[in-house]
């Protein structure tokens, strides 16, 4: 079966959390590890496989002035060309500064107006170049701003961003909002649609103490002790007075974990379930179901 490759822009200001972001979720970094991560300089790219055939082409693109400078113009075409998703990340507590003085910021260098103007430029030629991709915008560093705010502050930057947007006659419909917070944890993420109307779309936020979260990283610690162990992760099962867990395998390339706070129904229930549910869905692999034939060309 023939690969599949698609281009993944990971675009915002210096400082905004673009590479420690991308190396917890692709290349498997805890959130401490980050603290080593250097600046990115100019444009960094790696090859992330996600399913059997799919491949994330991950272009990560410096955030300092001069390089956004050449991004824009001289190097547009070969920035923006066949770009499959555009992803635009802005330091949420930058956001709130006019200028360029704010002291103790790692986006001081920005002042809200250039980030929008990047953010409207990197619309355009992406639009221009790649018009069939998606458009996603991360608000990143939720996690600095005090719990019963972030909501507020959230639509509040969302509103501005579509606002600038739409001012600068660009259409903003298709734009689709994330939150995020890199704590000491692991990393959360809230997803909303640019429509307002569209309740159906919003996750709200968890503190890094939810149940997701600690599953989330002892997943991750796992992984990385089997990877440090040269083995490979074939799943596990945890049972205990409070929960049980199980990690099994899906498909030849995806996982399923249940967890479950009824202590009653053992990991094996979960199990046969699991393979039920396998079963289905293998039947429906077959069929010529539109959804089914787009999923037979990544699984």
């Amino acid at each position: 079966m023939r690969d599949q490759i698609e281009k993944l822009l990971l675009m915002g200001p210096a400082g905004a959390g673009k590479t420690c972001m991308r190396s917890i979720i692709f290349d498997n970094y805890l959130p401490r590890d980050t603290l080593r991560l250097g600046v990115t300089i100019s444009l960094e790219q790696s090859r992330v496989r996600m399913l059997n055939n799919l491949y994330l082409n991950l272009w990560d693109c410096g955030g300092q002035h001069r390089y956004v400078t050449e991004y824009l113009n001289r190097q547009k075409e070969f920035i923006f060309r066949n770009v499959c998703v555009l992803l635009f990340v802005f330091d949420i507590s930058s956001m709130s500064h006019e200028g360029s003085s704010a002291h103790g910021n790692t986006c001081a260098n920005w002042s809200r107006v250039e980030m929008l103007r990047y953010f409207q430029a990197a619309i355009q030629c992406v639009r221009s170049y790649s018009p069939k991709a998606k458009v996603f915008v991360l608000l990143h560093k939720m996690d600095l701003i005090a719990p019963k705010l972030r909501q507020n502050i959230f639509e509040s930057r969302k509103a501005e961003v579509i606002d600038y947007v739409v001012n600068s006659g660009e259409v903003a419909t298709d734009i689709k909002f994330l939150g995020a917070g890199n704590e000491d944890s692991s990393v959360g993420f809230c997803v909303e649609g640019s429509d307002s109307e569209r309740d159906d779309d919003v996750l709200s936020f968890s503190s890094t103490e939810s149940r997701t979260t600690k599953v989330s990283e002892t997943v991750k610690q796992f992984k990385l002790s089997c990877m440090n162990n040269t083995t490979s992760l074939e799943g596990f099962q945890i049972t205990t007075d409070t929960f049980t867990a199980l990690l099994h395998p899906f498909t030849s390339c995806t996982y399923v974990l249940m967890v479950s706070e009824d202590t009653s129904i053992t990991v094996e229930l979960h199990r046969i379930n699991v393979r039920g549910a396998q079963r289905l869905f293998e039947q429906f692999l077959r069929s010529e179901d539109g959804v089914a034939l787009e999923m037979r060309r990544m699984l």
